[in-house]
């Protein structure tokens, strides 16, 4: 399939919206998250107040942060490897770690797929305190963490095969 066919830019367009996504809604959640800690602080320390949702709002913000990043540092590649390994093995060694690291990626986002929704399911049944949202809300995050894990991770093992290497 030659790079201008419809099933490349439509698969291109597809990762162009979740790398939007993921990068807006990753933002959101940091700079929510900031302004209910900062919030707070204020409240607690100059008027001796704490809100009862700070503390549910601000971890509902830092879990969704947590998974998005997780998920663009494996599209970028920004994740802990031995790179020591680089210089000690042969090319072709190196190849198959690549291949064997992007599989490991993609078993692990089916496994925060499967797993984040029985979380969903158990958390649909709770609250968040001070929120009033359901617990699934904040559990949501692992599915689509783990969803946008195997995207990513398939998108290196198919560039890894056509040999392009990092093309994100």
């Amino acid at each position: 399939m030659d790079e201008k066919s419809p099933k490349t830019s439509a698969a291109s367009m597809g990762l162009s919206a979740l790398n939007f996504v993921i990068e807006w809604a990753g933002m959101i959640a940091l700079v929510t998250m900031t302004l209910i800690v900062n919030f707070t602080v204020v409240t607690r320390y100059f008027l001796s107040y704490t809100p009862g949702w700070s503390e549910s709002g601000a971890l509902l913000c830092m879990v969704w942060f947590g998974f998005l990043s997780m998920a663009l540092g494996v599209r970028d590649r920004q994740h802990i490897s031995i790179t020591i390994l680089d210089h000690l093995i042969s090319k072709e060694a190196l190849n198959k770690l690549d291949y064997f690291q992007e599989t490991a990626i993609f078993l692990f986002g089916v496994f925060l797929i499967k797993e984040g929704f029985v979380l969903c399911e158990i958390g649909r049944l709770n609250n968040l305190p001070g929120l009033g949202l359901s617990s699934a809300f904040q559990y949501a995050a692992v599915p689509c963490g783990g969803f946008a894990l195997c995207v990513y991770s398939a998108v290196h093992f198919m560039n890894n095969l056509k040999g392009k290497g990092d093309m994100l």
